[in-house]
């Protein structure tokens, strides 16, 4: 295996660590008798530092498993884990050296629905009420205190991820909500949801008015057979009509962009729709390498995507496709991602590090 992923980084001249990166983020790791079925950690790989968020024992037939705080490609090791942690559904947690809070608001532990999804599974840490001016100003004043941040106004970007709202109203009261509280909390950064619930022009103008600096991350997550896939109230979001709330949003000056989920579907429909919304965004696409969060997701995954080259060669279809523009990848914004903030890569000229 390891010869073959070397092989490929070659072939697609890339460095062998961030091909390593993404046949880890693809297979994920076996520890024989580990308790729990997912974990967190940093992997130091020849120099390179990268945080993984992993899931274990669930493709049984992965070559990388964990011995000794080492991780081994069958039987070659290929760097060293510090760190680890049992990977739970937090209320918050931070990004980019503590520059960005995911903030996990509507308790998305209890978002039950998409067949591809794995947030029901891991074990509940976001039950506390958010409700309240008050309970959200008390919980992240709490937070940058345990953090030693002096407040919030060293913090660049929010990003609200949550379970479904009931109604897109419950979504966008809620979203004013949060809004008011970090202004009083001295708050000057970026506001960015991501979801789908919210698609009437009026409300998102009334969005983009009360939020100076709002962004729309779509999550779009998969094509195809939509229906099959989400729940109704994501499902009823079809590519067109997502099409057309990423070009409105984009005309009103939102940072606007879309979450896709990679490894659901062969490669010429990869092509075929990332071209397709490729002008209705402002902001390079957040793609996530499928994980199996359990071990019956694995059947979900398109065959070709077994293979690591699937992913490689979706990343330079992609890259390709955004050659054209000034959009890049920004590289702490997913632990499950296609792309590594490796400087000696020669294969991605066009991504700048942040």
């Amino acid at each position: 295996m390891l010869n073959y992923l070397e092989q490929l980084a070659k072939e697609y001249n890339m460095s062998k660590e961030n091909v390593l990166s993404i046949a880890l983020n693809r297979y994920g790791l076996v520890i024989p008798n580990y308790p729990d079925n997912r974990i967190r950690f940093n992997l130091n790989m020849n120099g390179h530092n990268t945080f993984f968020a992993v899931c274990v024992n669930t493709y049984l037939e992965s070559p990388f498993t964990l011995k000794d705080n080492m991780i081994y490609l069958e039987d070659a090791p290929i760097g060293v884990v510090s760190n680890i942690e049992k990977d739970t559904c937090t209320s918050t947690y931070f990004r980019n050296n503590k520059q960005a809070i995911t903030f996990n608001s509507n308790s998305r532990s209890k978002c039950v629905g998409c067949k591809f999804c794995g947030t029901y599974s891991l074990d509940d840490e976001d039950s506390i009420d958010f409700s309240t001016k008050d309970n959200i100003k008390n919980y992240f004043e709490d937070l940058l205190g345990k953090n030693n941040i002096p407040s919030m106004e060293q913090i660049k970007d929010v990003t609200i991820c949550t379970g479904c709202f009931k109604t897109e109203d419950d979504l966008v009261k809620h979203l004013l909500l949060v809004n008011e509280a970090f202004k009083e909390l001295s708050f000057d950064g970026r506001i960015n949801y991501i979801g789908s619930q919210l698609r009437d022009h009026n409300k998102i103008e009334l969005i983009n008015h009360e939020i100076e600096k709002f962004s729309l991350f779509l999550t779009i997550e998969k094509f195809l057979d939509r229906e099959k896939f989400m729940r109704p109230e994501k499902a009823s979001l079809t590519i067109p009509k997502a099409k057309d709330l990423l070009d409105y949003t984009k005309s009103l000056g939102i940072t606007s962009t879309f979450l896709y989920i990679l490894g659901l579907e062969d490669l010429d429909t990869v092509t075929k729709y990332f071209t397709y919304l490729k002008d209705s965004v402002n902001k390079f696409p957040i793609i996530q390498v499928f994980q199996d969060y359990t071990k019956g997701q694995e059947k979900y995954r398109v065959p070709e995507a077994k293979d690591v080259r699937y992913y490689l060669e979706a990343r330079k279809r992609i890259n390709e496709i955004f050659a054209g523009t000034s959009l890049n990848p920004e590289y702490w914004e997913c632990f499950r991602s296609l792309y590594f903030d490796d400087q000696r890569e020669a294969g991605l000229i066009r991504c700048k590090k942040k």
